[in-house]
């Protein structure tokens, strides 16, 4: 009966313990889903910890706002000691809490939309990094055999023998850093999307270059301003700070009423601030996107160049006149070409979005 029992009880505890093995392998067995731009956008706002927690500051200003407002019996119109007036201004100052709550749910998220764009595009420009290391490396390699037959029979000497090594040794160490990079840049989108660090996702969406048009860069920058949640914010505040300054008692004893008018002044000048630094931001994003439009266009001409080089070296290799290494070389210098390309197109696409929301680029 003994000897029953513990032969049931080995059972019992192996097949738990395998169950548990294989539960622990296919935990850590990393997925591979797809992911377009829009939908790491939305992913990234559900997964953000930041947004779920100012929607619950947007409903509290609201209900402190709602609170403040019920107590509220007329609008002062000139300034005194009464209950009324103070509670007119707490009202003020709650709305404008309120509102501020509600801008700054919508900055952050315009941030948010950023930081996936860049993320997203950081990714995908990492994935090809590897592609040109591992490209480099394949012709590194070649050229090393080559110079290593030349150097056994002579036609190759100590000091070429040894500059062969290391490009060898570079390119290996220029190849295991674009690795490193690239599993960085999967933990960032991973831990951006809410997905496990072994998750290895398939971004869906690559790069179109479009030309950024626009008719009046005065208007542009003027749109931003208007536009921008922290010019907003800054005016608020003033609108705020004049109320306090038209309903200032002069029975008060801890402030005089000139640093009322100084606390006015202050909040004009945070206005001229953030207008002079979203005008240079605009203009200056957008001055980049045109500098990147022109590189682009050379990038696509270094391609073309590099596409033509190799198909002379593969016509001169098919009738003895090229070397297998001279092909080599001209294919690893048209994956180089074709990476710049593709690089110029990820940073346009980021360019473009923060010429759209370019508080968002300041703040990410």
């Amino acid at each position: 009966m003994v000897r029953r029992f513990l032969t049931i009880l080995t059972i019992s505890l192996t097949l738990t313990l395998g169950f548990a093995g294989i539960q622990a392998w296919a935990a850590k067995e990393p997925a591979s889903p797809e992911f377009t731009l829009e939908q790491a956008v939305e992913k990234a706002k559900a997964n953000s910890q930041t947004l779920k927690s100012m929607k619950y500051d947007i409903n509290r200003s609201y209900e402190v706002r709602q609170y403040v407002g019920d107590k509220v019996t007329f609008t002062p119109l000139e300034a005194s000691d009464s209950e009324a007036d103070a509670t007119f201004k707490s009202l003020m100052s709650a709305d404008l809490n309120w509102r501020m709550a509600k801008r700054s749910y919508d900055a952050q998220e315009d941030t948010l939309v950023m930081q996936t764009y860049k993320i997203y595009y950081g990714l995908l420009q990492a994935i090809e990094d590897v592609k040109v290391a591992e490209s480099q490396l394949k012709n590194a390699e070649w050229k090393h055999r080559v110079a290593a037959a030349n150097y056994r029979v002579g036609l190759l000497n100590k000091m070429g023998m040894l500059e062969a090594d290391a490009a060898l040794a570079e390119a290996k160490a220029n190849l295991e850093a674009a690795n490193k990079a690239l599993e960085d840049a999967y933990q960032k989108f991973n831990q951006l999307v809410g997905l496990w660090p072994e998750d290895r996702p398939v971004l869906v969406d690559k790069p179109s270059f479009n030309e950024v048009k626009i008719d009046n860069l005065d208007y542009e920058v003027a749109k931003a301003k208007a536009d921008c949640p922290s010019i907003w914010l800054a005016r608020q505040k003033i609108d705020l700070a004049k109320i306090n300054l038209d309903l200032y008692s002069f029975n008060n004893a801890s402030e005089p009423y000139v640093a009322k008018k100084i606390d006015v002044d202050k909040t004009e000048i945070a206005v001229e601030d953030a207008d002079e630094q979203m005008d240079k931001l605009v203009r200056t994003l957008y001055y980049t996107i045109k500098q990147s439009e022109e590189q682009y266009a050379n990038a696509m001409d270094s391609v073309k160049t590099a596409e033509e080089s190799l198909r002379v070296i593969k016509v001169k290799y098919d009738v003895g006149m090229a070397t297998l290494a001279e092909v080599r070389a001209a294919e690893a210098a048209l994956v180089k070409a074709e990476n710049s390309v593709f690089d110029l197109a990820c940073q346009h696409e980021i360019q473009a979005y923060a010429f759209q929301k370019p508080w968002a680029y300041a703040a990410s």
